[in-house]
C-alpha cells in the first residue's frame, strides 16, 4: 500500500516537472491524461531499472561462481563473460591464465587476441595469439580469427601482413563489410585514395546484403566506413 502511494506521489510530482518542458509539456498539462502519460512513462523507466538490476545481480552471481573455481575452463568462461560485457581489460588476465592452463585450446588464444584488440593493448601480442590459432585452424571462428589477425597486423604497423591476411580471408569467404573496411584502410595508408574510396563504398554495398546473423549490425558499417574514410 505504501509503495503504491509512493508511486502516485512520484507521478504527481513528475507530472508537474514535465509540464514545464517547452512544447512537450503541453501533453502533461492535459487534465487526467497528463497524469496517466506520466504514470506510463515512470512505469517503463522503473521496469527497465528493475530488469537491469536483476541482470546485474545475475551477472555478479555468475562471476562469483565462475571465479571461485580455479580451472582453465572456468577462467575462460569468466573471461568470455567479461568480454561480452565490454570489459576486455579485466578479461585479458583471465584468458592468459586459461591459455597457460590449457595450451591446446585454440578458443582461449583466440579470445585473448580478441580481448587485447578490444582493449587496444599490445597489438603485436594480439597478432601472435591470433597467428598461433591460424597456424592450427585457418578457419577458426568461421574466419573471424583471420579478420582479427589482419586488424592486429594493421595496428602493429605491418601493412604487408594485413594485406596478406585480408586477401586470404576473401579467397576463402569472399568479400565482407569487415574485409572491405580493412582493405580501404590499408589502401588509404598506402595513399591510394581512389582505390580506398571504392573499398569504402563496397563496405556500404556489402552491408546491405549482409547475412542474417549480422543483420542487426548492418547500420554500423556505413558509419565505420565514413569514419575510416575521414580519419583513417
Amino acid at each position: 500500500m505504501l509503495r503504491l502511494l509512493g508511486f502516485f506521489i512520484a507521478v504527481f510530482l513528475l507530472t508537474g516537472l514535465l509540464a514545464q518542458i517547452p512544447v512537450l509539456g503541453a501533453l502533461f498539462r492535459i487534465p487526467f491524461l497528463g497524469f496517466w502519460f506520466t504514470a506510463i512513462l515512470l512505469s517503463i523507466v522503473l521496469a527497465k531499472v528493475g530488469t537491469d538490476a536483476v541482470d546485474a545481480r545475475a551477472r555478479r552471481s555468475l562471476e562469483r561462481s565462475l571465479g571461485s573455481v580455479d580451472t582453465p575452463h572456468h577462467k575462460g568462461k569468466l573471461g568470455a563473460l567479461l568480454l561480452s560485457q565490454g570489459r576486455p581489460r579485466k578479461a585479458i588476465p583471465l584468458f592468459e591464465e586459461a591459455a597457460r592452463g590449457d595450451p591446446e585450446s585454440l578458443e582461449f588464444r583466440y579470445r585473448l587476441g580478441q580481448a587485447r584488440l578490444a582493449a587496444r593493448q599490445d597489438p603485436k601480442a594480439a597478432l601472435e595469439d591470433l597467428d598461433a590459432v591460424l597456424a592450427v585452424d585457418e578457419e577458426h571462428a568461421f574466419g573471424d580469427a583471420m579478420l582479427l589477425s589482419a586488424d592486429a597486423a594493421r595496428r602493429a604497423g605491418d601493412a604487408e601482413g594485413e594485406q596478406e591476411r585480408a586477401e586470404r580471408f576473401e579467397r576463402n569467404h569472399g568479400p565482407s563489410p569487415a574485409s572491405a573496411l580493412l582493405r580501404g584502410r590499408l589502401l588509404k595508408s598506402l595513399e591510394r585514395g581512389e582505390d580506398a574510396g571504392r573499398a569504402f563504398d563496397e563496405v556500404v554495398t556489402l552491408a546491405r546484403t549482409a547475412p542474417a546473423h549480422i543483420a542487426s549490425r548492418r547500420w554500423t558499417w556505413p558509419v565505420r566506413a565514413l569514419f575510416a574514410r575521414v580519419f583513417g
